[in-house]
């Protein structure tokens, strides 16, 4: 798989816009894609997330959407979680995924006590 890389860097949401252009007999995975991509930048892959990867009707290349954040922090906050989890199963997503679903469980939790108590006293 051959890539040709075009970048501009985005400095309001840290991170660089990559465009890719992947010349192969087929459209690559975003796993195969990710992994080329951070051997090619020496980057970690943990902070590249694929958007997109369209293949050109009738030639042997796509072309892929990729943004390179500046940190996890940023990419968590800015990008959408689907898009994080579809580009490939990171272990510090899932453990904060549930992380937060545990504490919106308290919090309900707590709301409903609070609830049931003010029914009770009136």
């Amino acid at each position: 798989m051959n890539i040709e890389l075009q970048k501009q860097r985005n400095d309001l949401l840290y991170r660089t816009n990559i465009v890719v252009k992947v010349i192969n007999n087929k459209t690559p995975s975003r796993v195969e894609l990710l992994k080329k991509i951070a051997a090619t930048l020496g980057c970690d892959e943990r902070l590249i997330v694929v958007d997109k990867i369209d293949q050109e009707y009738g030639t042997h290349s796509s072309l892929a959407y990729v943004k390179l954040y500046d940190d996890f922090k940023h990419l968590k906050d800015i990008e959408l979680n689907y898009k994080i989890k579809r580009t490939g199963e990171i272990e510090e997503v899932k453990e904060e995924a549930k992380a937060e679903t545990k504490e919106k469980v308290k919090v309900e939790a707590k709301a409903e006590v609070k609830k049931e108590v003010k029914e009770e006293t009136k």
